[in-house]
């Protein structure tokens, strides 16, 4: 279906309405061949498992919609998937016994039970909030790598509660709104770190003080990264980014040990009186 991303239009494309499809085809095939696997296994146990490997391959395909059809290309993803899912095939048929594959396939089923609703509602927020959004304000605040854009990505992830899993596709609907990479990248790594829920928490077990400076670290280091990969993402070169880095580390060695040292005198005047 035509639409256009940068206006905050969402679209489907016939590789995501074939992939839904697939979904939906391994979740009654799961049930009914992997939810009682302890009581024996069934057809639906391999259609399921041969349909999850059937919907990664898929996933992986790069297909490309134009005037007169699509286009496939076989990318290293595909190749990778297809590899694992050979090599997963064979250690579950020859190297674990009945007993362990159904262990395995069990533990599997239930993990994904437990995560499937968190993405569900995650892309219900997402649709939610992207109505509210406008490409132009994610464009403006965090649309080049700005100190001042990291550093707004991780304001947002820090104080912004939400699941690992639903980071997902929030930071998928941020890119398609316009978000520079790099800003992407610091809010993913600083919203796993804390919540506004844990500083309080933390705050009332270790103290305010030292509450606050370990999220002015986290801020701090998720802000260099953001800066860091986003440099790499526009164009400069690994040798220009480690310089970065290796400045960085210097000047902060440098403020942590006249830090230390100053404490230090301090301890020394206070035990001398």
């Amino acid at each position: 279906m035509p639409y256009d991303p940068a206006k905050g239009e969402e679209g489907i494309t016939a590789q995501g309405a074939l992939l839904i499809f697939l979904l939906l085809l391994i979740g009654l095939t799961a049930w009914k061949g992997i939810e009682n696997i302890h009581t024996g296994f069934n057809a639906f146990t391999w259609i399921s498992t041969s349909l999850l490997a059937v919907t990664l391959l898929i996933a992986a395909l790069g297909i490309t919609p134009h005037a007169g059809g699509v286009s496939l290309a076989f990318t290293g993803k595909f190749f990778g998937v297809l590899v694992s899912a050979i090599l997963a095939g064979w250690l579950l048929k020859t190297q674990l016994t009945e007993e362990e594959r159904r262990d395995f396939l069990w533990e599997t089923w239930r993990f994904v039970k437990q995560i499937f609703p968190l993405l569900i509602v995650g892309v219900f927020a997402v649709g939610m909030i992207r109505e509210l959004i406008r490409p132009e304000w994610i464009q403006t605040i965090a649309g080049q790598n700005t100190i001042l854009g990291n550093f707004v990505g991780v304001v947002f992830g820090v104080f912004m509660y939400f699941p690992t899993l639903v980071e997902v596709p929030i930071a998928q609907m941020f890119l398609s709104l316009g978000m520079h990479r790099g800003p992407l990248l610091a809010y993913l790594i600083s919203d796993p770190e804390l919540s506004l829920q844990s500083i309080l928490i933390t705050a009332a077990i270790i103290g305010r003080l030292k509450a606050w400076v370990y999220v002015f670290w986290v801020a701090l280091f998720s802000t260099l990264a953001g800066l860091i990969y986003g440099a790499w993402v526009d164009g400069a070169s690994l040798g220009l980014v480690s310089l970065y880095l290796l400045l960085f580390l210097a000047v902060l060695t440098g403020v942590v040990g006249f830090v230390s040292r100053r404490n230090r005198i301090e301890s020394a005047r206070v035990i001398a009186h």
